[in-house]
């Protein structure tokens, strides 16, 4: 089951009670608007899902933050409502909604501040036109096994991009990138480093099923996002090969954790080749900002 929205849904976002609530998050760039299956939308803020709608039998719901971020004592519930009673009055002002993801931002910030995310948003944010080289087409992908037997299901891995290359390779095929992107020496170890990303993202190339999976979610989410308007550009179409390819972005701070971080790379490199992979294309990525 691919990633897809009702054409309901997206007339929701487009014209109807969900138009204003789109406003606001497409002005907001901290918040990611994702496609994700079952008809729901979820919105994103570092990494961590604030906000999701869904329209079931004609009636549209919206689910809130998970009470994870605000059960402690001291912390209080998002102030803005969006049940039954209060989702027509909330969904028309844009104040309420603007209120809403402050308070839920506050609340993912108490517990789970993230700068990699930060980094990550706005390469998503920057590559969303058919005329850059590289199309990100969703962020926090995961491959859904519910309907496979347990013994055949490969590793739990979230992409943090799915990315499309606009130009086609020798062979004539757009490639889809999983991509992971890494902040920093800190976050290329332990048990989500690069090595760990190397063997996981090697176990979706090497099953069909998930190969499957993940292009119909590129074709579905580019269809639909298009229809959105969150996609730029001239449409261009595109040739998607079999398998999918691996993307590692390195974001440095400095000449020496750049250093460091193609050291990184190089390891990574070499278990792609030991586990008989095609080597993964790394794009260094300057995480300074410098002013001119």
């Amino acid at each position: 089951m691919a990633r897809k929205i009702s054409q309901e849904h997206i007339d929701a976002y487009k014209k109807g009670i969900f138009k204003k609530l789109f406003e606001v998050i497409t002005e907001d760039p901290e918040l990611s608007f994702e496609i994700r299956m079952n008809n729901e939308v979820m919105v994103y803020y570092h990494k961590d899902k604030i906000l999701t709608t869904t329209i079931k039998k004609g009636k549209p719901k919206i689910t809130i933050l998970s009470d994870k971020y605000y059960k402690e004592e001291g912390k209080n519930k998002p102030t803005v409502c969006f049940d039954k009673e209060h989702i027509d009055h909330n969904l028309i002002s844009k104040e309420e909604m603007r209120s809403y993801f402050k308070e839920a931002k506050k609340l993912v910030n108490a517990l789970t501040p993230g700068a990699e995310f930060s980094v990550q948003q706005n390469i998503a944010l920057g590559n969303r036109s058919f005329d850059n080289r590289y199309l990100v087409v969703d962020m926090e992908w995961m491959y859904s096994q519910s309907g496979i037997p347990k013994d055949e299901r490969i590793s739990k891995t979230r992409i943090d991009l799915l990315i499309v290359d606009t130009k086609k390779d020798n062979e004539g095929y757009n490639d889809i990138y999983l991509t992971e992107l890494k902040l920093g020496l800190v976050a290329t170890e332990g048990a989500s480093g690069t090595i760990d990303h190397v063997n996981k993202t090697k176990e979706i190339i090497d099953d069909e099923r998930a190969c499957k999976s993940m292009r119909e979610d590129v074709v579905s989410i580019i269809e639909q996002k298009e229809k959105l308007g969150l996609l730029k550009g001239k449409h261009k179409e595109f040739n998607f090969g079999r398998k999918p390819k691996m993307m590692l972005i390195l974001a440095y701070r400095g000449e020496d954790e750049k250093k460091k971080l193609l050291a990184e790379f190089e390891k990574a490199r070499k278990v792609a080749k030991e586990i008989e992979m095609e080597e993964p294309k790394c794009i260094m990525h300057n995480a300074l900002i410098e002013l001119e």
